[in-house]
């Protein structure tokens, strides 16, 4: 009984959709205008001459790209260069080889082959391999010119169909897709980065010795959330004021440098909340503020400019900045100690910093958390 409620189970989720409803109107929505556009201006062009001016590859494509669109299968490399280099194996084998049922299969073989080695992977490759083998006499009249009409010039005008469709509603969405980028440069702000990189991942995937339909950047994504629905289970109703430190370290405007300085080190903070006689938050100084002050002085080493920088002038006016306040940094970010824990992980994360001023009812400052804190709690 255990293993019929299980197996149903398994089947309920596996045909529960993943995608919102947004999402999916969307992509259907696109296919439509992207497939539209194929069909016609490529019958515009090509049409008149009798020669087939659609693949049908093009509709396999439509879906990876629009349902699929962050996956490693559908980047721009992937759909131009699996069509265009599958279509010249296909042309290649059909020339070359007699036998049809030989032909069809190294033509999908060694084009699978070929998208593996120059990391462009793509299903519907296959099919524009395979239908310069079996298309028919006029497929096959073409020889080479198939390549470019017309998979290449339908693989065009998808591609710019695509790029423009996403890029409108672009701002609906986190991401947007099939935009030309590296993942290997762009930052991922999470929870996590403390614990392992992008190239630890990279790396991971590559002893897998499988292809995984997956990009690095879904992969920070995927742990990203899966850290914070963690969070969730084992803070539960958690507040700020739960978890934050109420020993409170904190300087004021006028406060010298050097004494802040002196201040953090010997407690080992990496920045202090800036307040007023009242209690209330006028911003934070933190161990980079000070760093990026001293940049501005000459040194052979950090501790040598930080001195300079700190060294006061003992005048009642003065070039240099001798107190906290000069320094500063004025938009500080604060949380009322209502709020939950959860809602502050996500907000160290997309900040990416270490510590939040918690403040009350009156604005005035009752404590500070640590992301170090939350770690520690949920070890």
């Amino acid at each position: 009984m255990h293993f019929i409620t299980t197996l149903k189970q398994s089947f309920l989720n596996s045909i529960l959709p993943r995608q919102s409803q947004y999402e999916m109107v969307v992509s259907s929505l696109g296919a439509i205008v992207g497939i539209g556009m194929v069909v016609w201006v490529s019958q515009f062009f090509v049409g008149s001459t009798g020669l087939p001016f659609v693949v049908a590859s093009m509709g396999a494509a439509a879906v990876l790209l629009y349902a699929a669109p962050h996956s490693p299968l559908t980047q721009p490399w992937a759909f131009v260069g699996g069509h265009l280099i599958s279509a010249t194996v296909g042309v290649t084998c059909a020339q070359w080889v007699p036998d049809l049922f030989l032909a069809s299969g190294l033509a999908v073989g060694l084009a699978i082959f070929a998208m593996h080695q120059l990391n462009c992977l793509h299903p519907p490759g296959g099919a524009a391999a395979l239908v310069a083998v079996v298309g028919g006499e006029q497929i096959q009249a073409l020889g080479y010119l198939y390549v470019l009409v017309p998979v290449g010039l339908n693989v065009l005008i998808l591609a710019l169909a695509v790029a423009a469709t996403r890029a409108l509603i672009a701002h609906h969405q986190q991401k947007s897709s099939f935009i030309f980028y590296d993942d290997k440069h762009k930052e991922t702000n999470t929870i996590h980065s403390d614990l392992f990189s992008n190239d630890d991942l990279n790396n991971a995937l590559h002893e897998m010795h499988a292809y995984i339909d997956v990009s690095i950047e879904d992969l920070n994504q995927i742990y990203a959330h899966a850290n914070l629905f963690s969070h969730k289970r084992q803070l539960g109703s958690m507040t700020c004021h739960d978890m934050m430190q109420t020993n409170i370290t904190s300087v004021e405007f006028g406060d010298y440098l050097d004494t802040t300085w002196k201040l953090m080190q010997r407690q080992g903070l990496k920045g202090i909340p800036v307040t007023n006689r009242v209690q209330r938050i006028i911003g934070i100084i933190t161990v980079s503020d000070f760093q990026k002050e001293a940049a501005k002085y000459s040194g052979e080493t950090i501790e040598k400019r930080l001195k300079q920088m700190m060294q006061r002038t003992g005048e009642l006016s003065s070039a240099k900045p001798e107190v906290v306040g000069q320094i500063m940094t004025s938009s500080v970010i604060t949380l009322p100690e209502t709020t939950p824990v959860t809602e502050a992980i996500s907000i160290f994360a997309e900040n990416k910093i270490s510590h939040i001023p918690i403040i009350n009812d009156e604005q005035r400052l009752v404590g500070i958390l640590l992301r170090s804190d939350i770690h520690v709690r949920n070890e």
